[in-house]
Order: C-alpha cells, then sequence, then structure tokens
C-alpha cells in the first residue's frame, strides 16, 4: 500500500484529515499482514503412547490441547494443561562482581511457550510417553534471559 504524503505545515484541516485517515488504513493494513508473520512458530504435536499396553492413548500439541479418551492420561495431564509445568533450563548470568555464573533456572512451561510439548511428554508418569525419534525432535523449553 502507498505511503501516503505529509500534508504540508500550512495544510487546511480538511487535508489533514484526509491524509490522517488514509495513513490510519494503511497502518492497520500492515499491522493486519504483519500479524501472521510474527506468530510463524509451528505448532507441534505428539502421539502420547501406553508403553505398556503399545497403543496410542492420545496426542497433545504445543497449545495444551490434549485429545484422548484415556481417563488415566487425562487425570495425569491435567495440572500441566492448567498451571504448566515446572522445569529446570541451564542459564548463564553475570553476578554483582561480575563473574559469568553458569547455573539452573526454573521456568513455569506454560501450554503455548516454545517447549511445552517437550516439558509435557518429559513430566507424565510411566507407562505414558511418545515415540523416542519424535522426543529428539521437540523444542526445549527457552532459557530465562537476564537473571541476576
Amino acid at each position: 500500500m502507498d505511503d501516503p504524503e505529509r500534508p504540508d505545515p500550512d495544510a487546511d484541516a480538511s487535508e489533514i484529515q484526509e491524509w490522517m485517515e488514509s495513513d490510519f488504513g494503511r497502518a492497520v493494513a500492515e499491522g493486519m499482514e504483519n500479524a501472521g508473520d510474527e506468530n510463524d512458530e509451528e505448532v507441534v504435536k505428539v502421539e502420547i503412547i501406553n508403553h505398556k499396553r503399545g497403543e496410542v492413548v492420545g496426542t497433545v500439541d504445543t497449545d495444551g490441547n490434549l485429545n484422548t479418551e484415556s481417563e488415566a492420561l487425562r487425570n495425569v495431564s491435567q495440572e500441566y494443561l492448567e498451571e504448566g509445568i515446572p522445569v529446570l533450563v541451564p542459564t548463564t548470568y553475570e553476578n554483582k562482581d561480575g563473574e559469568t555464573v553458569h547455573a539452573d533456572a526454573e521456568v513455569m512451561v506454560e501450554p503455548g511457550t516454545e517447549g511445552f510439548v517437550r516439558a509435557f511428554v518429559d513430566e507424565l508418569p510411566s507407562p505414558f510417553g511418545c515415540r523416542l525419534d519424535e522426543l529428539g525432535d521437540l523444542p526445549q523449553p527457552a532459557s530465562p534471559r537476564g537473571r541476576q
């Protein structure tokens, strides 16, 4: 969309209003175009397996959507889906003496955040899990930034 030229400083009120309306329309259109670009994260979905039975009992995705008919899986998953999962992630920061410190930080990984599916599957008790080849491809939870 073309960027309408700003009116001269001596423009009358109707010219300024016309410019403002067209500029607002342009800004809204650009925002709508860019909104799709900001959320290019792929939704990750994995099958949950009951290893004892050797069968798929449900699926879970990045947004915390659990699809299952297994009451046992639903029961053990409910808290994770509602509150998130506490996970220790490696992090580094500078202490007050300027030294770099390597430590683990606890972060809550909630549905919709990077690494949720991995944290969810890791937290499931036996016999639930996913295929090992899928587990290695799942994104890890992100490290917290700027911890001091």
